[in-house]
């Protein structure tokens, strides 16, 4: 018998590192398989959103030297030794649009963990949303790590049934 699946988002910013705990407490506590999700798109030269200070990796990939699969790897290697017993970590790694893969990742999961970065309504407007759009049309529940929260209180996050 499969186990039930919780899907993370990862980028590697401060949220989406907790929301990467925040599974694999979970995991531990309901038996679920963890599967860590980074999605990253070739840039072209000129990307108007890192003028602005604003790109979407920039905590991630600071000077484009890694690979995004070494990058998640290296995370999830970090997070798991900060948990005892944590369960083994499934990592993919997708090119292309972050909403598109949570999205399509959501349709065998049991649960999809997202964080959410603290940008403003201009950086939205620019880059979208996508913790909007998993809210708004993933095939299962969402939960949210919100910014500024560490896992001790993430036990709190509500989990939007759909």
């Amino acid at each position: 018998m499969d186990l039930p699946l919780i899907v993370v988002g990862v980028d590697g910013s401060p949220a989406s590192r907790t929301a990467l705990r925040w599974a694999l407490n979970e995991a531990k506590r309901s038996g679920a398989a963890v599967e860590a999700t980074m999605a990253w798109q070739h840039e072209s030269e000129f990307v108007p959103a890192v003028s602005l200070g604003v790109h979407p990796y920039a905590e991630v990939l600071p000077q484009q030297h890694h690979h995004p699969a070494r990058v998640l790897h290296d995370l999830v290697t970090e997070i798991r030794a900060e948990l005892p017993d944590a369960p083994e970590i499934a990592e993919v790694t997708i090119t292309g649009d972050a909403s598109t893969a949570l999205l399509r990742a959501s349709r065998q999961a049991a649960l999809l963990v997202v964080g959410r970065h603290a940008h403003g309504p201009l950086t939205e407007a620019l880059l979208g949303s996508v913790t909007t759009d998993c809210i708004r049309h993933a095939a299962c529940p969402v939960v949210v790590i919100p910014p500024g929260v560490t896992t001790r209180s993430a036990d709190a996050v509500r989990v939007a049934a759909r």
